[in-house]
């Protein structure tokens, strides 16, 4: 097959197929343009989706006519001068394609003036063909038109989605803009119609109250976090509000929108155990790193961007997000703070339950009811707390407990569940590894599973097993005694399925004990359907109350719901 060199036109089409997608790829390129013009205000209307058009107006500084006609040639840009710049990069676009691949595949006008020209300019494209540059009255700033996109590629106009999906694509380009620039007002309208006005307060705060509503914006925790040259802001939000996806999380790096699975990972990790599975955080956080620690030059539409110390910024982001979460998830209980508001002069950290070095962990139903250990927790607790009563057991699965202020229901399972997680955490941290001798079992394993095992031997030592690999599968010669629970093959084979899922993922030993725990906790817990005497329900919450997060179970489901008396009132139609 003979080697030719492809037209001019053709260069052009497959350079526009690169940087223009769909209409929100379009929208994404003239909002950056238009940030870097140093415009206050930009307006985004849409019509049909952006099938039919595509208008971006902003008050920046403008072009004058000699810039605009060559605005459209490709790369000409006026934020690099040579290839060095492309590592110091401090404007949202660079490389001078977007005017040009977008001209390429769609008919546009361009109409601009600068602040100190009497009269602005217009110029039309269709097609890539460019017409002159005309003289016309126009406010300050740019307004590019786009129209029927793709018009000219009807293979590529085939594979657009319906107005109200490519729509949609559109509303998440203008949020993460948004998220980015919260000093600048951003409007977005279609067909007419409003549909985000944000306030260009220049509070990320605000911003976050116009994406996600006030009570997202109400129930943000600050992050930040600083090391070696990097720094992390933003806010991130309470385990209370979460989503089936990944959708709400917004990540910039040096305030510019990208696609950022090294801090998605980290976000989820700080998480762990705060989120019932299969849910997801929701987070508004930029990365400030050295340009000479980031090229944003790695993806034609600049939707990635590549470190040159990602392990950093990981332990970076879980660290500052870690320590937003321990903020709430260690303070004490709804119970406490009340009792804490009639006297002003203690801190919810100097009234709480009895010392919790003093206080043992507390056994269900494996020995007998009304033990001295039971007994004692009972009456120093009632000596300490004797606003808090423990009503009864309801289903023989949730506790009920009353305080001046509230009700509360308790998930015994979920409860003991978190109980039992964080003492054996301790365990471990303490140095402490448990073992059980059995008679050898031998275990015919797949072909992934023995990978597994093979590969992540010394860590599933270190949590306790002891394996022996034969040609047909293993001999399990010893596991870990936990919770005086004795582990038997199935819940081995569980375990190490379960363990499995976080191959691939940036975890070291200490996250595989805790995904270890997280199902032996399950299974060591008291179920649904166990009765508890009263003693044993106090003696389960005073164990709660000594954890670290009391409010979540291992797996992320809560633990307890309050009732306080306005809510009841109100249910019982008394407000």
């Amino acid at each position: 097959m003979k080697i030719k060199i492809l037209s001019e036109d053709t260069i052009l089409k497959i350079a526009a197929g690169e940087v223009v997608e769909r209409p929100a790829s379009v929208v994404k390129e003239l909002v950056d343009n238009a940030i870097d013009a140093g415009a206050k205000t930009i307006s985004i209307e849409v019509f049909n989706g952006g099938l039919d058009s595509i208008i971006v107006s902003d008050d920046g500084q403008g072009m004058s006519a000699e810039d605009l006609a060559l605005a459209v040639h490709r790369h000409s840009t006026s934020k690099i001068s040579d290839s060095t710049d492309l590592y110091n990069i401090t404007t949202m676009g660079f490389r001078g394609e977007a005017l040009a691949s977008i001209s390429t595949v769609s008919k546009m006008t361009i109409v601009t003036r600068q602040r100190q020209d009497v009269a602005g300019s217009s110029l039309d494209i269709i097609g890539g063909e460019q017409g002159k540059v005309e003289p016309v009255a126009s406010p300050e700033g740019t307004r590019i038109e786009v129209r029927e996109l793709f018009f000219n590629t009807p293979a590529r106009k085939k594979f657009l989605r319906k107005a109200s999906a490519e729509f949609t694509a559109i509303g998440e380009v203008v949020h993460q803009l948004l998220v980015a620039k919260p000093g600048i007002r951003f409007k977005l309208f279609h067909n007419g119609k409003t549909v985000t006005s944000s306030p260009g307060s220049g509070s990320l705060r605000d911003a976050i109250a116009c994406l996600a509503g006030t009570a997202i914006a109400d129930n943000v925790l600050e992050c930040y976090g600083s090391a070696e040259g990097y720094t992390v802001t933003g806010f991130i939000v309470s385990p209370i509000f979460h989503r089936s996806n990944r959708a709400m999380q917004y990540f910039t790096v040096n305030s510019r929108p990208v696609n950022l699975r090294l801090a998605g990972s980290a976000l989820e990790r700080a998480y762990h155990t705060l989120l019932p599975v299969n849910r997801y955080p929701i987070a508004f956080l930029n990365l400030e790193v050295p340009n000479s620690q980031v090229d944003v030059n790695v993806h034609p539409a600049k939707r990635e961007v590549k470190f040159s110390d990602a392990s950093s910024l990981f332990s970076l982001v879980f660290r500052a997000c870690n320590d937003a979460l321990t903020a709430i998830t260690s303070v004490p209980l709804e119970y406490t703070r009340e009792y804490n508001s009639r006297d002003p002069q203690k801190s919810p950290q100097t009234v709480s339950f009895p010392s919790r070095e003093h206080l043992p962990l507390g056994t269900y139903r494996s020995q007998p009811e009304g033990t001295h250990v039971v007994q004692e927790a009972f009456h120093e607790s009632h000596a300490l707390r004797e606003d808090y009563t423990i009503l009864g057991q309801v289903f023989s699965t949730f506790l009920v407990v009353s305080t001046p202020s509230e009700l509360r229901l308790v998930d015994q399972h979920a409860a003991q569940e978190r109980v039992l997680y964080e003492h054996y955490l301790q365990l471990l941290k303490e140095g402490s590894r448990p073992g059980q001798v059995v008679i050898p079992i031998e275990t015919p394993l797949s072909g992934r599973s023995r990978q597994f095992i093979e590969a992540w031997l010394p860590r599933l030592t270190e949590l306790g097993f002891k394996i022996q690999l034969t040609d047909e599968g293993m001999v399990l010669k010893e596991t870990p005694v936990i919770f005086k629970k004795v582990l038997t093959e199935g819940d081995t084979i569980e375990i190490i399925e379960h363990l499995q899922q976080y191959e691939g993922h940036e975890y070291d030993i200490s996250d595989y004990q805790q995904a270890a725990l997280m199902l032996l906790a399950c299974k060591g817990a008291i179920k649904a359907n166990q009765r508890l005497s009263s003693n044993e329900s106090l003696q389960l919450l005073l164990d709660l109350d000594k954890c670290e997060n009391s409010r979540t179970c291992p797996h992320g489901r809560p633990i307890w719901l309050t009732f306080n008396r306005e809510h009841l009132e109100k249910m019982f139609a008394r407000r």
